[in-house]
């Protein structure tokens, strides 16, 4: 005899549970590739977040160690060939205040007693930091200049390296001894009198995955600054 218990399933009911079962292998689809994509993004971002920490404790050590020289006046009759040698060099600090398209891009230039990144030591050398557009893409870099030799000029000379791609801006903003701001800098006019800032407020912009504007801001403390030689 036919007994109830040993009735199949129709068609429309396989259809409906094939249809229930599609539904929901979707929506577990999409929420998983939804959290794949949150955390390749989250991953991007914290990549530039930790690429612009190494650039920016880089700086620092270079700044923090910014030093010019007392240069004292020959006296007359007993000028010294090592006398001569330290007149014909540029020991400076320099800091331009610089805006394109609505965004920083100041230069700095200085002296310091910083290790070199390459090469041996002579004691004091020339470093410069600024931005230049990639030629294939646009996109802004961050270029350090390093000349272990200096020489009459403090913005030209030695190699450049590549810091850091995609920084859009970078704002320098120095502080002397009392703590007055300054948005520039300039060691060899007499506004400043052969003197350093006290501090240099760092700051990079940058722009995450998604094009939304990101900054990232230190502070360098010089040692030697704010001091008259």
């Amino acid at each position: 005899m036919w007994h109830p218990r040993n009735r199949g399933f129709t068609l429309v009911e396989v259809m409906l549970a094939v249809a229930i079962l599609a539904l929901i292998v979707t929506i577990l689809y999409g929420a998983f590739a939804g959290s794949i994509k949150s955390m390749e993004i989250s991953s991007e971002g914290g990549d530039i977040y930790r690429r612009a920490r190494i650039v920016l404790n880089r700086m620092t050590q270079e700044i923090s160690c910014a030093y010019l020289p007392p240069v004292q006046a020959p006296v007359q009759g007993e000028e010294t060939q090592e006398t001569q040698e330290i007149s014909d060099i540029q020991y400076a600090f320099i800091g331009e205040d610089r805006t394109e398209d609505e965004l920083p891009r100041d230069t700095l230039s200085f002296t310091t007693a910083a290790l070199p990144l390459h090469g041996p030591s002579h004691g004091l050398k020339e470093v410069g930091y600024y931005l230049v557009p990639d030629p294939e893409t646009e996109e802004p870099s961050l270029l350090m200049r390093e000349d272990i030799t200096p020489d009459d000029r403090i913005d030209e000379g030695g190699r450049s390296r590549l810091l850091a791609e995609g920084i859009w801006g970078i704002d320098f903003t120095y502080y002397d001894e009392r703590g007055r701001e300054w948005n520039r800098w300039d060691s060899t006019s007499y506004i400043f009198d052969g003197r350093i800032p006290r501090s240099v407020r760092i700051s990079l912009f940058f722009k995450d995955e998604r094009g939304e504007p990101l900054s990232l801001t230190t502070t360098a403390h010089i040692e030697m600054g704010g001091r008259e030689e």
